[in-house]
């Protein structure tokens, strides 16, 4: 057995004890065979020796697992065992020595190897060294102390620790050993705080003295406690040194200095006088003094044979007074030539600035460079700018277009080498104020020489205002000069562009808007406030999201919009969105009563059109369809709906309608109601019909429903309420207790002036008011509940009365008996007709007297058509009844009570 070190490594030398302890006779068995006792044993035969003469403080002994098995040490001497134990391990897996630096109390430097046997790594043994010494004998080979430190346990800034070793603050280290005893320690510490870099050296004053710290990592493969150790060299000798040699030097640079200064003043003292002399008389030239300087310059004159430089200085500034003297006369002679030429030239340009800044031009000249010289009055007022600033710019530089500016630079440079030639252009001119002006220019080379000179004269024409009208009429026709969207014309253009570029395989919708009741509220509320309205379905229109890709007014209160990829379930779910949106529009110019409201008409793409005109054909024929079924509605275009035929028929009852309107071919009829208690004719209803050319009448259900679509119904209500009153105040000259009923529409009922015409007209009437009954639906009650309520308050106030028409068809007829100030309730005729044969209608009007009396209302049943009906509806309490059974309408009253 030997120790594999020896073979594998020379670098024992520094721990020959390393290879001398495996190699005992009776420590080698025992390290093979692992016997820590048998070591334990040998330890008082050979530790003195090997801690005296080899200075080692532990030899250690690791088995091939890394087990510490065996130790010689002093007691109190530190093992770190687990890392030792980790070395070791590597140490006999890789049969190469390690060394270890670990510092805890002191630093001891650990050097492991290998024990072989028979070839293999059967052990490890390691062998200490404290560094103590070292620190000593580096005292003595340099005379600079030193001192061994490592990391402080806490950064805490204590001077003392654990082990009642001193700290160095500053450096964050705890001294384990230290040359120059006491004092090196309190220089360690008298480093101050601050931001130490690593590595550098420190220079610390203490008791008068300067020292010098130098931090050198201490270069011992691995170590524990990261220790470096702290060189102080005393620098206070090497510094007094430096400061006395400086001081030396000082002195004798102040010494010459002075002396050469000295010397240099006396060699310069007489021609630095003479110079003075000649400088003090240079000035006097400048002023005209020309015999002065003579008189002083001359008297230094010296020997043609001993000039030097300042007789030279002086001779030539007796030639320049010469010469500026005569210079002087000449230029005095030729001022006044100038002066009687300027006033010459000042009358000439007087006459021209005048004519140059009366004329409405802009007019300037430029030199060749392109920079101005002049600019004219109007140029200056149109501009803004002051004469300084434009004089010596360049005109391109105020041109609002950088191109503009470029091209005009290069056509000016190739004007000037043109003969008599001329150029015409248009530039945007930029004015102090920002603003952009157009001018048409004409430019015209002057040929002139100097480059000084006016080469280019430039008169320009203000055409902004021009442009503007013809900007202002293009928009014209391709917007809606009110909301500033495309007018039909553009609209319908544009849509044709986007349904070019749209794949066959892509969706889209139109959507057609046509606003409720606007022609009313344009004639109740006045223009501005229907232009306020379209102001602002037009914004919202604008706002919708997704964002539409083309928004048009394509007519009075008619607005077109296209969306790209859309089908149909989203189209309509869109068009619903808009309508919400459109009934949120508030505005302090209309009516609270007044709902901004809609009627849409929707065709998709491609299946309703794949051309515009197509596409709004039948968009409008779409929009047709939802206004029938009256106000706020929508409807999808679905070509098998006859919609042609239908907007045929309502065009010819619309034209209809308004020229009997305007020919005054409306008639009323008159059917008697019997007061079932009395078998009295109680009152008539007023029934419209409208006569044609021919002398034939159309009934009510032919025309009503196209008049309530397109509005007009307001133009009859209006006609039949100035003849039922003209009509009631005959009947009660007659009868004065005989009442009158007449039907409002839903459309006058919503109409804020409706009030104001009734009121018109019963002051110009002499009828009683309480012989008026107005009937109403359910439908035009409810569409504003808390309007229609204030609206028949203001009504009965006024003496006239109300009835419920339709009662029982809808299904919260019972609630608006409770909610309307109504005084009659009319039964609808649905649940008449049938009464002698169905028990369910009996069933049915039986609760709706109870229902009616209950609130304290009186009842009226029409479509009474025989004797039976009429008896079992005086057994079921009702009030009243109409039909053919009673009477039939007639344009004169046949039946008076």
């Amino acid at each position: 057995m030997d120790s594999g070190a020896g073979r594998r490594s020379g670098g024992f030398a520094e721990f020959p004890s390393a290879n001398l302890i495996p190699n005992l006779s009776d420590v080698h068995s025992a390290i093979a065979s692992g016997d820590g006792a048998a070591l334990q044993h040998y330890y008082q035969g050979y530790w003195s020796a090997l801690h005296l003469n080899s200075g080692l403080e532990q030899v250690l002994f690791f088995k091939p697992d890394g087990q510490l098995f065996a130790r010689w040490k002093e007691d109190t001497m530190h093992v770190n065992e687990p890392a030792l134990s980790a070395l070791a391990r590597h140490v006999i897996v890789e049969e190469q020595p390690q060394r270890l630096l670990a510092c805890a109390a002191t630093c001891l430097y650990y050097y492991i190897v290998p024990v072989l046997d028979n070839g293999r790594s059967v052990a490890a043994v390691a062998v200490a060294a404290s560094l103590a010494d070292a620190v000593l004998s580096f005292q003595h080979m340099t005379g600079a102390d030193m001192a061994l430190a490592i990391l402080a346990p806490n950064n805490t800034g204590d001077s003392t620790s654990d082990f009642n070793q001193p700290q160095v603050p500053a450096l964050r280290r705890r001294v384990l050993a230290v040359s120059g005893g006491q004092q090196s320690i309190a220089i360690l510490q008298d480093i101050p705080l601050g931001n130490i870099i690593a590595d550098h050296r420190i220079n610390v004053s203490y008791q008068n003295r300067h020292y010098e710290i130098l931090p050198v990592p201490v270069p011992i493969g691995a170590s524990i406690g990261s220790p470096s150790m702290l060189v102080i060299f005393d620098r206070t000798r090497n510094l007094q040194h430096l400061h006395a040699v400086a001081w030396k030097s000082a002195g004798v640079g102040i010494l010459g200095l002075c002396i050469s200064e000295l010397m240099l003043m006396v060699l310069l003292w007489v021609p630095m006088r003479r110079l003075k002399r000649t400088a003090e008389a240079l000035p006097l030239l400048g002023r005209g003094e020309f015999e002065t300087v003579r008189a002083r310059l001359e008297k230094t004159s010296r020997i043609d044979t001993i000039r030097d430089e300042l007789d030279t200085l002086d001779a030539s500034a007796l030639d320049l007074a010469d010469r500026l003297e005569d210079l002087q006369e000449k230029n005095r002679s030729h001022s006044n030539e100038l002066d009687n030429l300027v006033r010459q030239l000042a009358r000439e340009r007087d006459f021209v600035s005048g004519l140059l800044d009366t004329a409405q031009m802009l007019i300037i000249t430029q030199d060749s460079q392109g920079r101005i010289l002049m600019a004219n009055a109007y140029m200056l007022a149109l501009t803004g700018f002051d004469y300084r600033e434009l004089r010596g710019a360049k005109l391109t530089d105020y041109f609002s277009l950088p191109q503009q500016a470029a091209d005009t630079g290069r056509e000016l440079a190739a004007l000037l080498h043109s003969d008599g030639a001329s150029l015409r252009q248009e530039t945007a001119l930029r004015c102090k104020s920002g603003e952009s002006r157009d001018v048409v220019w004409i430019h015209s080379s002057l040929g002139a020489e100097n480059p000084d000179d006016a080469a280019i004269l430039s008169v320009g024409l203000d055409i902004t205002e021009l442009h503007r009208v013809e900007k202002q009429a293009s928009y014209l026709t391709e917007y809606d000069a009110l909301t500033g969207l495309y007018n039909r014309h553009r609209f319908q253009e544009a849509l044709q562009g986007i349904l070019s570029h749209t794949d066959a395989q892509s969706s889209g919708a139109l959507i057609y808007l046509d606003l409720d009741e606007f022609k009313s509220l344009n004639d109740t509320t006045g223009h501005d406030a229907a232009d306020q309205v379209l102001h602002a379905v037009a914004s919202q229109l604008q706002g919708l999201l997704p964002a539409p890709a083309l928004i048009g007014r394509l007519g009075g209160d008619d607005f077109g919009v296209f969306f790209s990829h859309l089908d149909a379930p989203h189209a309509m779910q869109l068009a619903r969105h808009i309508q919400h949106s459109l009934s949120t529009i508030t505005l302090a110019e209309i009516p609270l009563s007044h709902k901004v409201s809609a009627c849409i008409g929707i065709a998709l793409f491609p299946e309703h059109g794949t051309v515009a005109q197509e596409l709004l054909a039948n968009a409008d024929l779409a929009l047709f369809r939802a206004k029938e079924s009256g106000r706020g509605n929508l409807h999808l275009y679905a070509p098998d709906e006859g919609l042609m035929e239908r907007v045929l028929n309502r065009v010819y009852w619309v034209d209809k309608i308004e020229q009997a309107l305007a020919d005054d071919q409306f008639e009323l009829y008159f059917q008697p109601i019997l007061a079932l208690s009395s078998n009295n004719v109680s009152h008539y209803e007023a029934l419209v019909r409208m006569r044609n050319p021919t002398g034939d009448l159309y009934m009510p259900a032919e025309f009503i429903s196209v008049a309530e679509t397109t509005g007009l119904i307001r133009g009859i209500d209006r006609l039949v309420l100035h003849k039922a009153i003209g009509a009631l105040a005959e009947l009660q000259r007659k009868t004065p207790n005989i009442k009158l009923s007449v039907n409002l529409s839903g459309r006058s009922f919503s109409n804020p002036r409706w009030l104001e015409l009734l009121q018109t007209e019963l002051a110009g009437s002499q009828i009683n008011p309480a012989g008026l009954i107005f009937e109403i639906t359910e439908t035009a009650a409810v569409e504003d509940m808390a309007s229609a309520r204030a609206l028949m308050e203001k009504v009965i106030a006024l003496g006239c009365a109300f009835s419920l028409d339709d009662f029982g068809v809808g299904f919260a007829s019972f609630d608006y008996l409770k909610q309307l100030p109504v005084e009659y309730v009319k039964i609808d005729g649905s649940f008449i007709r049938n009464l002698a044969t169905s028990t369910d209608d009996q069933m049915f009007v039986k609760a709706l007297v109870q229902a009616a009396h209950g609130f304290g209302k009186k009842t009226v049943a029409e479509f009474v058509e025989n004797a039976e009906i009429v008896q079992m509806l005086r057994d079921y309490g009702v009030d009243f009844a109409q039909g053919y059974h009673i009477g039939r309408p007639d344009p004169v009253f046949g039946w008076v009570a």
